[in-house]
């Protein structure tokens, strides 16, 4: 009823959802983008696009089904437009280097504001993952999506979901093995 009103343009269904949903899709988002603020933008523009195309919502699957939907989506967006952004710092890094007089780049503010050693790992970890294997994992670990939901978010059959959450398993393992026996290897 609360998505049927906000279908019908009820301003204040609309922001019951919001509340309902922030957290979740903020999480999700950070997780995929491993950047605080990138991901407080990615929430913003999920819901302003839920706003304007929320009437595509069909009722084919859950509606928290369909918010992880738009905002993986979202996320995975942005995500390329990260990329491009720091691949076009990074040339300007290389060219500042060969001796042009360019600005340098500011510091990622994620990386200055990095928390405990271990979430940063993790992150770190997870970030290495390819998207194929890291939506999956994010969504079922750290969102508690079940295998059903995260095969209708991410258009793939379920038996796939599991594999990849497992692969994905396996090299998160692999990763932060190293990473934390380099730690402590070298403390």
């Amino acid at each position: 009823q609360l998505v049927e009103r906000s279908q019908q343009g009820n301003l204040s269904a609309f922001n019951t959802i919001v509340e309902r949903y922030q957290s979740q899709v903020y999480n999700v988002s950070a997780r995929i983008l491993g950047e605080r603020f990138a991901a407080e933008d990615v929430a913003q523009e999920t819901f302003l696009s839920l706003h304007r195309h929320g009437h595509r919502f069909r009722q084919e699957c859950r509606f928290s089904t369909f918010v992880y939907r738009v905002a993986a989506n979202a996320a995975l967006n942005r995500r390329r437009s990260l990329k491009r952004s720091r691949d076009r710092i990074n040339r300007l890094g290389v060219r500042q280097a060969a001796g042009d007089d360019l600005p340098h780049a500011p510091r990622n503010p994620e990386d200055a504001a990095a928390g405990l050693e271990i979430e940063a790992r993790v992150q770190e970890a997870l970030l290495q993952l390819p998207d194929s294997l890291r939506l999956p994992v994010v969504l079922y670990e750290l969102e508690g999506l079940s295998y059903g939901e995260i095969a209708s978010v991410l258009g793939l059959a379920e038996g796939t979901v599991k594999s990849r959450i497992h692969r994905a398993r396996q090299v998160l393992r692999t990763k932060l093995r190293g990473m934390l026996g380099r730690t402590h290897d070298g403390a």
